[in-house]
């Protein structure tokens, strides 16, 4: 029904991007969609020309990463709804994937992973976790690549929604993914009194324990990947150190200079590193090698990190 469609206006606040940042050229839809309805982007930021907008479909080309990607927007102004092809943007591939959008379908959250390699780090995998408030259905697209490298997840403030893509490519390959949030309008947040009952149907309408729900299931989530990531990391240390010719205790000097420099954000460390990494380097170890581990090391640091924080707050909710 129209009343379980959200109208979604454009705020002006933009994602981090995500991926590798030192790769590729800046692209952004935005500018398709302005020079198609004859303004500017400033315009359609500042001005109030979008009534709404959302995404319909999402076109992504891929191999063992992500080769191009493409984006469908549906766009209504004061006067006019648009259906708007983005910009096919990065290279040529023959294998597909297209995710259809409903009418009322959202994005609330994308996660993926990244290579960081200077001259051929990519977006090497893809998912999309859109919601379908008339259904009070949230639904996984999976787009995956070959490569295990580092991870990421975006999601939008509360009561936004991701909306148009932004990012950077190269001419064979989309290296970093950016979205431009935009605003569910104020008399929709009753979908949040919609999503608790889905959760609660026997209480009234919560925002702490609904959150503290989420919190829940992310843990639930989150606990095995981190698992998983740790056993691969051991397992990748123990390759590594394999390979240095008794230099194994180098290797646990260097990942634990890094695990101080990341704890208290101290760069004067740095020098340490270098140092290790230069005598890692003269037995066997090459730069890639040791900046993939140092890169997974920070990873899995950030999702225990966030592992814990997730037990923390489901703890001081029990206590209350």
């Amino acid at each position: 029904m129209d009343d379980e469609k959200w109208t979604i206006k454009l705020n002006g606040t933009k994602s981090p991007l995500n991926g590798n940042i030192n790769r590729g050229n800046e692209i952004d839809d935005l500018d398709t969609i302005a020079n198609e309805l004859g303004t500017s982007k400033s315009d359609l930021l500042n001005n109030n020309i979008i009534k709404d907008i959302h995404v319909k479909q999402i076109k992504i080309w891929h191999r063992g990463y992500i080769v191009a990607i493409q984006f469908l927007y549906k766009v209504t102004t004061n006067d006019k709804t648009y259906s708007i092809n983005g910009n096919k943007h990065g290279g040529n591939g023959t294998k597909v994937t297209t995710i259809n959008f409903e009418d009322g379908e959202y994005i609330l959250g994308i996660s993926g992973k990244y290579g960081h390699n200077e001259s051929n780090g990519n977006l090497d995998q893809l998912k999309f976790i859109n919601y379908i408030p008339s259904k009070k259905h949230i639904k996984f697209c999976t787009n995956c690549g070959q490569y295990n490298t580092t991870s990421f997840d975006m999601s939008p403030a509360t009561g936004t929604v991701y909306t148009c893509f932004f990012g950077k490519c190269t001419d064979d390959s989309i290296t970093n993914i950016g979205m431009y949030e935009g605003s569910i309008q104020s008399q929709q947040f009753q979908q949040l009194q919609q999503l608790s009952d889905l959760l609660f149907p026997s209480k009234p309408y919560d925002f702490p324990a609904l959150k503290q729900e989420f919190a829940r299931l992310k843990y639930q989530e989150l606990a095995p990947r981190v698992r998983n990531e740790k056993i691969k990391f051991e397992e990748l240390t123990t390759n590594l150190k394999t390979k240095t010719g008794g230099l194994e205790n180098v290797v646990d000097l260097l990942l634990d200079a890094q695990k101080e420099a990341i704890k208290n954000n101290d760069q004067s460390i740095q020098g340490q590193i270098t140092a290790y990494k230069n005598v890692l380097e003269s037995k066997n170890l090459t730069k890639d090698e040791l900046q993939i581990l140092l890169s997974k090391q920070t990873e899995l640091n950030q999702l225990e990190e966030h592992l814990a924080n997730l037990q923390i707050n489901e703890d001081l909710a029990n206590c209350k």
